[in-house]
């Protein structure tokens, strides 16, 4: 059994190294476990053949099956060793830390450079057409992250715990931002608007740092003292977001395809390879950061290899992308609603329109994404269409907005026109759909500025008209 542990994590961190898939599928086989055994087999490729086959004596495969298990654990050790080092670490900061209640302009670090750079209310941050590119390399005087609003535990102590790690590796920004999430029923709720809750800040004694709350609740403050941070905070959650919709999609093709995307025109393909429905600046300066990112198996955000991070991913607090699980999206047959989730986490919830019990439960995939799929944008599936799976069903655009809230369909999910096109753009082909019964809040989740990518490729259909079950 101690085998097939450290043979399992041994695959985990080395997932091309075919022997190793050959000796943990003798460990399973040896155990009785024959479908796990014949996956390995199956990744280990011509290994398992030339073994089988070649009759390799047995003393032979345990050498080499102990000297990958003194590896492992000589790497376990080493693990153990550096986490006992980090935890004692985090403790004499946490000793050392200095908290202060409510903030002053003079004591802010950051006040001075930020006092001289140009400002834009909220209005004009709305209006924007593109997201602004505010991040580049590890120079950026602000960092951020986001957790759940009046929690200042666990979530907090792990920022707190980031930003010390930063500190260590040299990257830390001048000043991280934590920004606050709404707790609707077990969901937190991302939006375009976050309050700021706490901002840290390296101090000139070592080893110190600034922790400055802005939470209403907590301290005395104005808040009209966080205006300079709106603007970044903004262009971050919309970074943000364009990020995950890359991930999810270099994710999915993985999923299909069984290997990385070489170039991002492999993920806006047109159709009906339109991974992507566009793209943005953003999206196309991180794509090869993104895909080493989404390539690491089993990934962690609280590595030292992940903390010392990659400066593109600077603008946020322990130099990795804020989200690390793929978009879903899950469809709420009781509330009529439906949301874009990552984890936990809501990124949109619409209102639709749905056929009560015609409408199955059930998961799905989008396997189809279509821009006017009746040849016309005002169709009776409106100007977006995605299928799912090999069924009737897809969720789609209407010509009866009225019905959005209702049951008057014949099963299928029926938007309005800007959120289905919002959706059609975050959602990458491939994106996972559940539909359930009360497993949604039932309060809208909508940014003032949609989400939208640049569409360069064709993505109708001419071929074919297409007869869901509207």
């Amino acid at each position: 059994m101690k085998n097939l542990l450290y043979l399992k994590r041994y695959v985990k961190m080395h997932p091309n190294n075919r022997m190793g898939w050959y000796l943990l599928g003798k460990e399973y086989e040896a155990d009785g476990q024959m479908g796990k055994a014949n996956y390995c087999y199956n990744k280990a490729g011509d290994v398992y053949e030339a073994f089988e086959h070649s009759k390799v004596p047995a003393d032979i495969l345990k050498d080499y099956e102990a000297k990958l298990m003194e590896m492992a654990e000589k790497r376990d050790h080493k693990i153990r060793r550096w986490r006992r080092s980090l935890f004692a670490l985090l403790l004499l900061f946490l000793i050392m830390l200095r908290s202060v209640d409510a903030p002053h302009a003079t004591d802010d670090p950051l006040a001075d450079h930020l006092a001289s750079q140009p400002t834009k209310s909220p209005t004009q941050v709305a209006s924007q057409k593109q997201p602004k590119e505010t991040f580049k390399g590890y120079s950026v005087p602000l960092s951020f992250t986001a957790e759940a609003s009046g929690i200042h535990s666990n979530a907090s102590l792990l920022a707190v715990s980031k930003y010390m790690q930063q500190q260590l590796f040299q990257t830390a920004p001048q000043v991280a931002s934590v920004l606050g999430m709404e707790k609707q029923d077990d969901w937190l709720i991302w939006k375009d608007n976050m309050p700021v809750l706490y901002t840290m800040a390296a101090t000139k004694q070592p080893g110190q740092i600034d922790l400055q709350s802005y939470d209403p609740e907590a301290c005395k403050c104005k808040p009209g003292e966080l205006e300079r941070y709106t603007n970044e905070s903004a262009a971050w959650v919309q970074q943000q977001e364009q990020w995950i919709v890359m991930q999810t999609a270099i994710t999915n093709y993985i999923t299909a395809k069984g290997n990385l995307p070489a170039q991002i025109n492999q993920l806006d393909a047109p159709f009906p390879g339109n991974w992507l429905a566009g793209s943005s600046d953003t999206m196309n300066s991180t794509f090869t950061a993104l895909k080493k990112w989404q390539s690491r198996p089993g990934q962690s955000t609280g590595d030292s290899e992940n903390t010392r991070g990659d400066k593109a991913f600077s603008s946020t607090l322990g130099n990795h992308p804020y989200f690390t699980k793929p978009l879903e999206v899950i469809v709420d047959r009781e509330k009529h609603r439906l949301a874009i989730v990552s984890g936990s986490i809501i990124l949109r919830n619409y209102e639709v329109g749905l056929g009560g019990s015609k409408t199955p439960e059930g998961t799905f995939r989008v396997s189809i994404k279509v821009i006017n799929p009746n040849s016309k944008s005002k169709g009776e599936f409106g100007s977006r269409g995605m299928q799912l799976s090999d069924t009737n069903y897809a969720i789609h655009g209407t010509n009866d907005p009225d019905s959005v809230g209702k049951d008057e369909s014949l099963g299928c999910v029926r938007m309005d026109q800007a959120d289905v096109e919002e959706l059609f753009d975050m959602i990458p082909l491939g994106t996972k759909v559940t539909i359930a019964s009360n497993v949604l809040p039932g309060d809208p989740a909508i940014p003032t500025v949609r989400f939208k990518t640049n569409r360069t490729q064709d993505q109708t259909d001419p071929s074919r008209h297409y007869h869901w079950l509207n």
